[in-house]
């Protein structure tokens, strides 16, 4: 059944039990969805974005940087065989899909159960505007955005109401509609979130409220870490909000109520975003507010949008007796909304099983690989906790200084800081894990997945820089300002000498030039050298270049891999010396001025660009202002590290891929 505005919704009755399967991100490979349906015995399912909405026609209109984030993570691609020239990989993806849907759009594959998803933030959002006007339609795949809901009728009590908001939410491109036609905006192989779709969902839920009914919130971007979409989420009185984008190997869910020591403190993370929304807003409302005026349609939408910016509070203690009395629903949903942030479907999923009218849940994750703490391995080393260890002599640094990267297994949910592992005893040399394997781990060891399977969300993002390579937005790579140029090798060599004392010598090479992912830099080996390789470890230099540590499991065989090598990929490489394995200071430890960076993720400096944002509904634009100056944004489509490749703020930016 068509809906418009969420007057008819899709209804979808499902008997006396049901079980909802909620993943993220399968990156266009649809036909996996069956395999989960049936293993999990699920009723349908719920999709929070990075869908894979590309057709035969995408790859032309999506830019090189977003082109080869996407083909890399792809589950459908071997991301070893990827052209590195931008052209040949075009001409590369002619013959291979990015998408399995064009598959399901001709009905040689179909979908066994219902699927509900939002778009993500790298979408062709051409593809989209497709399906809502009907041009293009699967059996059984519903897009759930701002101008349609869905309601599912369990029959034992429950009734669902599905609310969506797609794209990555940032927000310097809040009034930038990009290259859509109608409300849903996006550009170059990306989409975003606009304060059009904030207000029209906001419209849409009113419209369609219904007390008897549990709501659902489904967004890309978290609530966790956006004050907007919480403030959202309580708006429209949500009773679960379900979102991905950050990459986490776990899957999480919290209470506000259960994270936050006071109410305050949650007030204080609404009013934050509050004021970050009136930058721009200052901004770009003396060139927005004379066109909206000559539509009363988008007028009315910016308006319910800026009413629940206004209902925000404006600092984390309350004020007059009229703002305590506004905050009523406010602390009602601080107390018993429920979030939940799901891990790519690669490595985990979560299920809302309805019975006797009562939902519980079940997580699955394929979770950390702990392989590094068999004998041989330090594994202090490795996971030092973030604080300096009471006896800094016989301890190892730590690997890591400031806020990780969404994917690299730290969940930085509004909780206290990630829970410290206890020092380890003294083991064996340090190892790290391979590219799959994130930086930190947590403390309870889960088997590992083969060692075959795809790493798809090790972001450089990707979610490089933010949670991750991230196509869409230009960032840093590790310069801090103030230090002064020198080779990364001299830098390198001075800090191992100043710890050559401190662990004894681990097998093989160093590299002096690791711009690529860990399984790409092994790729540079002989082929009869990678079987024995251990472990890569990336690391940035004081001057912001990364290098590399490639570990072998005996020394003759680093030695004699040597001379095999690809020195025009990876430069000058010579055997570690006695310091190579420990985390010396400065590189990732308690030094100054360096990063640490394992695999592709990293931690980045945000940096500031001019934006030009643009604000559209229909199929006209309708203004232009000038855009704040964003953190990690640079101009054009997709401002935004990590997998919100339109554009989020840095990890080092933001409290938290």
């Amino acid at each position: 059944m068509a809906t418009t505005n969420g007057v008819t919704p899709q209804v979808l009755n499902v008997g006396d039990k049901a079980r909802i399967l909620c993943v993220a991100d399968v990156r266009g490979q649809l036909s996996i969805l069956n395999q989960l349906a049936k293993e999990h015995n699920a009723s349908f399912i719920i999709h929070t974005g990075d869908f894979g909405f590309y057709d035969r026609d995408s790859v032309p209109k999506v830019t090189d940087k977003t082109l080869r984030h996407v083909a890399q993570y792809s589950p459908l691609l071997d991301a070893r065989s990827l052209p590195q020239d931008s052209q040949a990989l075009r001409q590369y993806l002619t013959s291979r899909p990015i998408s399995q849907l064009y598959q399901f759009l001709s009905g040689e594959l179909k979908l066994d159960v219902p699927v509900y998803t939002v778009h993500g933030a790298c979408e062709d959002v051409s593809v989209l505007e497709k399906f809502r006007s009907g041009e293009y339609k699967v059996n059984n795949l519903f897009v759930v955005d701002e101008h349609s809901s869905r309601s599912i009728d369990t029959g034992s009590g429950v009734k669902f109401r599905l609310l969506g908001l797609g794209g990555a939410l940032v927000m310097h491109k809040l009034f930038d509609n990009g290259s859509g036609r109608t409300t849903i905006a996006g550009g170059g192989g990306t989409t975003w979130t606009t304060l059009l779709q904030i207000g029209e969902l906001i419209d849409t839920a009113a419209r369609v409220f219904d007390e008897t009914e549990t709501r659902i919130l489904v967004t890309h971007a978290s609530p966790a870490r956006e004050g907007i979409l919480a403030q959202l989420a309580l708006s429209i009185k949500a009773d679960f909000s379900i979102s991905g984008g950050l990459h986490f190997r776990y899957g999480c869910s919290y209470n506000e109520f259960a994270v936050n020591p006071t109410y305050d403190y949650f007030r204080g993370k609404l009013a934050g975003a509050r004021a970050q929304f009136m930058d721009v807003w200052d901004i770009v409302k003396g060139e927005v507010q004379p066109v909206i005026a000559n539509n009363p349609t988008q007028k009315q939408l910016i308006e319910n949008a800026l009413t629940m910016i206004e209902k925000m509070p404006t600092s984390a203690q309350a004020g007059s007796e009229r703002e305590m009395e506004r905050e009523e629903t406010a602390n009602i949903g601080f107390r018993n909304m429920w979030h939940f942030n799901l891990t790519d479907v690669s490595y985990g999923s979560l299920v809302l099983d309805v019975k006797d009218g009562k939902i519980g849940i079940e997580t699955k994750s394929e979770g950390f690989n702990f392989k590094y703490r068999r004998p041989g391995v330090n594994s202090a080393a490795v996971n030092a906790p973030p604080v300096a260890p009471a006896k800094p002599a016989p301890k190892p640094a730590q690997p890591r200084k400031g806020p990780s990267p969404p994917n690299n297994g730290v969940v930085p949910t509004p909780t206290a800081p990630a829970p410290a592992l206890p020092a380890a005893a003294p083991q064996k040399p340090a190892d790290r894990p391979k590219s799959a394997t994130p930086a930190l781990e947590t403390t309870a060891p889960i088997p590992e997945k083969s060692p075959a399977a795809p790493a798809p969300s090790e972001k450089a993002e990707e979610k490089p820089s933010e949670p991750v390579e991230n196509p869409s937005e230009a960032t840093t790579e590790g310069k801090i300002a103030g230090i002064p140029s020198a080779p990364a090798e001299s830098v390198t060599r001075a800090a191992d000498e100043r710890d050559s004392t401190r662990e004894p010598r681990r097998p093989g090479l160093w590299v002096a030039r690791a711009d690529e992912s860990e399984e790409t830099l092994k790729t540079y080996f002989a082929a009869e050298d990678q079987p024995h390789i251990t472990s890569v470890l990336i690391r940035i230099a004081q001057t912001g270049k990364k290098f590399a540590y490639v570990y072998f499991d005996t020394q003759e065989n680093a030695l004699a891999a040597l001379p095999r090598v690809d020195q025009e990929k990876l430069g000058k490489v010579t055997p570690i010396s006695d310091s190579a394995s420990r985390g010396g200071r400065g590189f990732g430890g308690a030094g100054r001025g360096a990063s640490w960076r394992s695999g592709s993720e990293s931690d980045s400096i945000p940096r500031r660009d001019s934006h030009r944002g643009r604000i559209s509904g229909g199929s006209r634009t309708i203004g232009r202002g000038r855009g704040m100056r964003g953190r990690g944004g640079g101009p054009g489509i997709g401002g935004g590290d990590g997998d919100n490749v339109a554009g989020t703020p840095s990890p080092s930016a933001a409290p938290s891929s």
